[in-house]
């Protein structure tokens, strides 16, 4: 199992949820936030517009042999819609496709870009300017459209800071505590989610025994990214990291693109009971003095 883990890892958890591939001829229905992607607003709408406009093209040509919501290859993230009207909400539906939303964290991105290169593809540097044109501008619609702040710090860097800051203040002490393995009996339809995801696979991680459940989620950002995220509703000044709940519910109550996935109900959830109380034991170890015990340490992010 370690090294399914490992090679999950590896693979930046670029892979589908199993039943979360959009049926053929099946429209998608976007979340409650009318937008798609979590925020709303004029910029929100500009950054779906980026999306269609220019990231859409790019992914088009280059993934969807393998990543159409009409039946991916190989069950790997169907992310990859075939009609424009529901690229952006197909796309945006899943974490291990957009990550924190930064040019330097989110697998779209990266996945092609770095050394190792994916399935032979590259992008062009107009691509790439196009691709993290439309990521900064996400961040900014979630920033309350603020793209800096005004000692200079943009969405983007706030994003890498807290998140790098969250990874240092968590401990197994605390994850323990909390009974966050309770996620890896957690029920979706018939099944435990331990039994597809306790070694990492598609995207998520979910198990009944503590490591490496918590060595993933406080080394890897991309798996760190399904159970808390970063909050800029309400400007970068007062950016702070939060539960990501959209992300459990979007696959839960199987909105698109995740409208095969077994049902599951997070509110009053062994689960997010367990989530709740780490956040919590996580930002008082945030509050302690530098050095104090219990207090935060380093960053622990491997990428």
């Amino acid at each position: 199992m370690r090294n399914t883990l490992l090679a999950v890892v590896a693979a930046v958890g670029l892979v589908g949820c199993v039943g979360g591939i959009d049926m053929p001829n099946t429209p998608s229905t976007p979340p409650p936030d009318g937008v798609g992607g979590g925020a709303t607003g004029p910029a929100a709408a500009e950054a779906r517009k980026l999306f269609e406009d220019n990231v859409y093209p790019i992914v088009a040509a280059k993934c969807i042999g393998c990543h159409s919501s009409a039946g991916a290859v190989g069950n790997v993230t169907a992310f990859v819609a075939p009609a424009l009207a529901d690229s952006y909400v197909t796309a945006v539906g899943y974490q291990a496709v957009v990550g924190d939303w930064t040019p330097t964290g989110a697998p779209l991105l990266l996945k092609i870009t770095s050394t190792v290169g994916h399935q032979g593809q590259s992008y062009t540097q107009d691509q790439k300017d196009k691709i993290t044109a439309w990521l900064t501008k996400e961040l900014e619609a979630r920033s309350g459209g603020t793209p800096v702040t005004p000692t200079g710090e943009s969405p983007a860097e706030a994003t890498v800071r807290l998140t790098k800051e969250w990874s240092g203040c968590m401990s197994l002490a605390n994850f323990q505590t909390a009974n966050m393995k309770a996620w890896g009996n957690m029920q979706a339809g018939n099944s435990a989610c331990k039994t597809c995801h306790n070694a990492g696979e598609y995207g998520n991680i979910a198990d009944n025994v503590d490591n490496p459940f918590f060595t993933v989620i406080s080394t890897n950002k991309y798996y760190m990214a399904q159970y808390f995220s970063v909050d800029l509703s309400k400007g970068v000044a007062a950016a702070k990291v939060m539960i990501n709940t959209r992300s459990f519910v979007g696959v839960g109550t199987a909105l698109a693109p995740h409208i095969e996935h077994p049902r599951f109900n997070l509110t009053g959830s062994t689960g997010l009971a367990a989530l709740q109380k780490f956040y919590d034991l996580t930002v008082a170890a945030k509050a302690l003095p530098a050095g104090s015990p219990g207090a935060c340490g380093p960053s622990t992010l491997m990428n």
